[in-house]
């Protein structure tokens, strides 16, 4: 990649910064490779994804580290190859594409019927300013990277290794800038040329800039009085009115709704826009799933943005003292009359005993109903 000013200011590349211990590479192969490649690029951070590779393309050094645990906690960087091996009788063979997406860290790793399993938690963009926005550029780098690849693990190929050139990367930057330096190169692949790229930022509050943070193994936890914001972002490369671009958002709707229009119609290269999310756990905690879409409405060949993330719905701890000292309040104004007795005045009674129903409905029926 070219040599910048910035680098030379700082003595190289990332001498700064930790380097990912872990290379995982998606292909377009199939389309759902590339579409993990379009959900590790739009999780908000903090959220999790699952890389899967059979046993014959992760490296045997980082089977090893797999087997004995040492791979969690290390940081790994996500990245998209096309053509690394070309097939035997192209001609003329494509040219190889190797483009670094985004930094993780492994929170858990194993391998189940000889296929290996990597759950990642995304942290930062990369910042691809050293990269060449020609895909000429782009091609002729990338064949330098594959074959320093294939000779540092042994003179074969693997999409998953430990063993791997430093990249022209860093990760310090505004994220939407990071990211949109990204959606622009990988838009240069005929893979990505007519998709839409998207980027969650972390949810907030629906009444204040508070942000909401995901848990340590990927899930975002609500309260269920604690409506959240969602903005989201989209870019693509080019614009076309067919196929019909549709950008959703999904819920159970039973204890997490979208309170905001559900669905949008893109007719725009790039914008930005908001779901509202109204959480209701009436009795209990629950889990349910947030799943937003980006993509034509009707399955093609293109590559679809998709995320889905699971969200805990706690019940309100206060709903609850609040209900229980309402329903006590309640039975004890209804029972009151009765302790009383006759003697007692009888407007004062009646008073008491509708007081106290209206107490035990209010407790019953408005605050133990979900309110969907």
């Amino acid at each position: 990649m070219r040599e910048t000013l910035r680098q030379r200011q700082t003595g190289g590349v990332n001498s700064q910064e930790e380097r990912p211990q872990v290379l995982l590479l998606s292909s377009n192969v199939r389309r759902r490779y590339a579409e993990d490649i379009l959900t590790a690029l739009a999780l908000p951070r903090g959220a999790t994804i699952q890389f899967r590779y059979e046993a014959q393309y992760v490296a045997p050094p980082l089977q090893q580290k797999v087997a004995n645990g040492t791979i969690i906690g290390q940081r790994a960087l996500i990245g998209f190859i096309a053509d690394a091996v070309p097939p035997p009788n192209a001609v003329p063979p494509p040219d190889p594409f190797l483009l670094p997406i985004r930094v993780a860290d492994i929170v858990a790793a194993e391998c189940v019927a000889e296929v290996f399993l990597f759950k990642l938690r995304v942290t930062d963009h990369v910042d691809l300013d050293d990269y060449s926005l020609s895909r000429a550029e782009i091609n002729t780098e990338s064949r330098k990277a594959i074959d320093k690849i294939v000779e540092a693990n042994g003179g074969t190929y693997y999409p998953a290794v430990l063993k791997f050139p430093a990249f022209p990367i860093r990760t310090n930057g505004d994220q939407a800038q990071l990211w949109i330096s990204v959606a622009r190169r990988l838009a240069l692949h005929p893979t990505f040329e007519n998709a839409y790229f998207m980027r969650v930022d972390q949810p907030v509050h629906l009444a204040s800039a508070a942000a909401f943070t995901f848990e340590p193994e990927g899930r975002l936890s609500l309260g269920d009085l604690q409506p959240a914001r969602l903005p989201v972002s989209f870019y693509a490369q080019r614009y076309t009115e067919i196929p019909k671009i549709s950008l959703t958002c999904d819920t159970d709707g039973r204890f997490l709704r979208v309170s905001s229009d559900a669905a949008h119609d893109v007719a725009l290269r790039y914008d930005s826009t908001e779901f509202w999310l109204q959480p209701d756990a009436a009795s209990f905690d629950a889990l349910t799933h947030v799943t937003i879409r980006l993509g034509p409405e009707q399955a093609n060949t293109t590559p679809v943005a998709a995320v889905r993330f699971p969200v805990i719905i706690k019940h309100s701890r206060i709903r609850l003292i609040s209900r229980l000292a309402i329903s006590a309040l309640g039975a004890i104004l209804v029972a009151t009359p009765a302790i009383l007795g006759p003697a007692s005045s009888l407007p004062l009674r009646i008073v008491l005993a509708v007081i106290g129903s209206a107490a035990l409905s209010t407790a019953t029926i408005v605050m133990g109903r979900p309110r969907s």
